[in-house]
């Protein structure tokens, strides 16, 4: 048979203790290792809100999952300046999973102290969240360290379970599918393909991207080939292979592997050689060889190549492979090794070298199904040759209860499939309706919207007219119709900023007012015409900017300067920019820093336009902004409209598109540490939002 899983796994991971070197692993290659790799990539998902910055928290997880280090000062920096308990067990869970690799007992005791502070809250998404969080760390830790799948299985559900009600309900199908390897390991292989199908189903209901799901299908896979349903375990296979070339390389060799068994299940060896040449070429080309990946894939194709009768290559590769295992005293890879070794010697009709391996071989080497049955199906045929009748229908028996505990799961998981199916048609359906609904009550929106914006346009624009005609006669007439006005047009455009230059008009003589009115009326339309579109090119965004600014220039004053650095040509065509976002903090910059000032006032934006990350800079020399208070520019000022509006944008599409956009706001200081200004800084990733067009 090919080999699916070493029992006892030693694991090259630095930082790992002698003590847990050598593990059972279950079926599967390289669980230990994937499963660490999966462990620290969900510790540093960004799906939750916090008090704390996005950036911060990213980089400190970045650190953990690289195993950098710096990590732990990292960690224990960010502890020490925590402005909240949340955050500071935010931080706490990545110090958990620093310990899982080097401390494991640690990495306990911290999925505890988070649970007891969870305990304690009030329940909400957020707290569910953080406790979700520690019952899969300690689940992770019953996994990696005491092979407890019960325990794997209580504190997986749990956190299924938190997550579904959770800010990070993006990390639940992960979950789903550690529960079904932990069902895979006590060989409840329907159970298994349960929970790994409704991983599927939960990714497909939240748009998990593609390639977060090939664990799913590679898991739902080896469980299929483990019932012996080809077919299906070969789709799965399919649609893992779909992401191949932006695996990580741990998924790459379990992917060619597991793979590479189904052909070897199939009894398609040919194949099944092929598929481990392909991981043996890998092997060699990440610098692999004389580690477990090496020996694990020597092994399996010796096995191979055995059922292909070529006796003397089988033997030379399994050579190095089978010193390297009892070096190690790894049981399962001994007992395949010597498996192999009866294969062949049963072909040559060696009886004598089969007799010396049973007699010399350790009790309970191995307590893998698979690798029983296919010794099991050897003994039988080698009883049978020696004439030892009683034992070979023994081992006859044995094989046959195999099978028939197979067939037995594969009724069972006939029924489970037409349930999962229904429920799957039936998870689409609701999908598609509440979808429908939800266009239609959009279009309803927008015609109504469409509809009041055209009124309320005619209406302020009659206002204006007449209050233009009537100002000498009725000056408080006058500015009530403004008033009116400022507060019919749309929240999206400041009715502060619509005042002033109203107000401003007032002081004009006729003609120069009506300019100010079209200017005005224009940017109104522009304004409602570019809000309908959540991203614009970046050169329609400036143009918009630009027009705002133009309006606004007539009432801060001829001390007031704007300088626009931006790159020629297309590009500013090609890059995709969120609609208004510019135009609202070039807006803040006047409305908090400039306005008022009684010195020359500047206001700078810079474009940076690189192949895959374009950069907006605003930049103005005014009063700054208060660091304490992230909600307004000004703790005593203002709404914060625009600035929530940015904020909020950019977590809904970052929650898509991981850093999508970044967004960044400080002060402006000289030598001294004074603030001489505001700088507000927009990063867009183009290759994410390239999707969004």
């Amino acid at each position: 048979m090919a080999y699916c899983g070493i029992a006892e796994l030693f694991v090259y991971l630095q930082g790992i203790t002698k003590k847990h070197e050598i593990m059972r692993r279950g079926k599967g290659t390289f669980p230990f290792l994937i499963f660490i790799f999966t462990i620290l990539v969900l510790s540093c998902s960004k799906e939750r809100e916090r008090s704390h910055s996005d950036k911060d928290f990213e980089r400190v997880g970045v650190a953990v999952r690289q195993q950098k280090p710096e990590a732990r000062a990292m960690v224990d920096s960010a502890l020490a300046v925590a402005r909240d308990s949340m955050t500071y067990y935010d931080y706490y869970f990545l110090l958990g999973n620093l310990y899982m690799v080097n401390a494991p007992d640690s990495a306990l005791m911290c999925a505890n102290h988070i649970l007891q502070f969870a305990q304690r809250q009030e329940p909400s998404p957020r707290v569910n969240g953080i406790a979700g969080s520690a019952y899969n760390l300690r689940a992770n830790y019953y996994y990696l360290y005491h092979q407890n799948a019960d325990e794997v299985i209580k504190d997986n559900k749990e956190a299924y379970r938190l997550f579904m009600q959770s800010d990070i309900i993006n990390n639940a199908p992960a979950i789903c599918a550690n529960i079904g390897d932990a069902y895979r390991q006590l060989n409840l292989l329907t159970d298994a393909a349960s929970w790994y199908r409704r991983a599927l189903v939960l990714a497909d209901s939240i748009n998990l991207p593609k390639g977060k799901r090939t664990s799913f299908y590679i898991g739902l896979g080896v469980t299929y080939y483990m019932l012996e349903d080809y077919d299906l375990s070969e789709e799965c296979f399919a649609k893992s292979k779909e992401n191949y070339d932006s695996m990580h390389i741990n998924m790459k060799m379990t992917y060619l592997n597991n793979y590479g068994n189904l052909q070897y299940y199939k009894k398609d060896y040919p194949k099944a050689l092929s598929v481990f040449q392909q991981l043996d070429s890998l092997i060699a080309e990440l610098n692999l060889r004389g580690g477990f990946e090496d020996y694990l894939c020597r092994i399996n194709m010796a096995d191979v190549l055995q059922n292909l009768g070529r006796t003397k290559e089988s033997l030379a590769t399994l050579a190095p492979a089978d010193s390297f295992f009892r070096a190690k005293g790894v049981g399962d890879g001994i007992y395949y090794a010597n498996t192999i070794r009866i294969a062949n010697a049963l072909q040559k009709n060696d009886m004598g070298t089969v007799s010396s391996i049973i007699a010399s071989e350790p009790k309970s080497l191995t307590q893998d199904e698979n690798m029983l049955d296919i010794r099991n199906r050897y003994l039988h045929d080698y009883y049978v040759k020696t004439g030892n009748t009683r034992l070979a229908d023994y081992y006859e028996e044995l094989h046959q209860q195999r099978r028939d505990s197979i067939e037995n799961s594969q009724e069972h998981m006939r029924a489970k499939d037409i349930v999962a199916r229904l429920t799957i048609d039936t998870l689409q359906l609701h999908n598609q309706l509440r979808i429908e609904e939800k266009n239609a009550v959009i279009q309803r929106n927008l015609l109504v919207s469409a509809v009041v914006v055209s009124i309320v346009l005619v209406i302020a624009l009659a206002l204006l007219v007449w209050t233009l005609y009537l100002r000498k006669r009725n000056a408080d007439k006058e500015q009530e119709i403004a008033n009116l006005k400022i507060a019919t047009v749309r929240n999206s455009m400041s009715p502060h900023f619509i005042f002033n230059v109203l107000k401003h008009a007032t002081t004009l003589d006729v003609h120069d007012a009506e300019d100010t009115i079209r200017s005005v009326i224009k940017l109104m339309h522009s304004q409602i015409d570019i809000s309908r579109e959540m991203f614009v090119p970046l050169r329609r965004e400036l143009e918009f900017t630009q027009a705002y600014i133009d309006t606004a220039a007539t009432t801060m004053g001829d001390d007031f300067s704007f300088k626009l650095i931006a790159p020629e040509g297309e590009q500013l065509d090609e890059c995709l920019v969120p609609s208004t976002f510019v135009q609202i903090l070039v807006e803040n910059a006047i409305k908090h820093g400039l306005r008022g000032l009684d010195r020359p006032k500047t206001l700078t934006v810079a474009i940076d336009n690189k192949e895959n990350m374009t950069t907006i800079e605003v930049t103005d020399n005014g009063r700054g902004f208060d660091v304490r208070n992230h909600n307004t520019r000004y703790s005593n000022e203002g709404t914060g409209t625009g600035l929530r509006v940015i904020l909020n944008t950019i977590n809904y599409y970052n929650s898509r598109h991981r850093d999508a956009i970044l967004f960044d706001i400080d002060n402006v200081l000289d030598d001294k540490g004074e603030t001489q200004g505001c700088r507000s800084v927009l990063s867009i990733d183009k290759s994410q939002l390239k999707k969004e067009k």
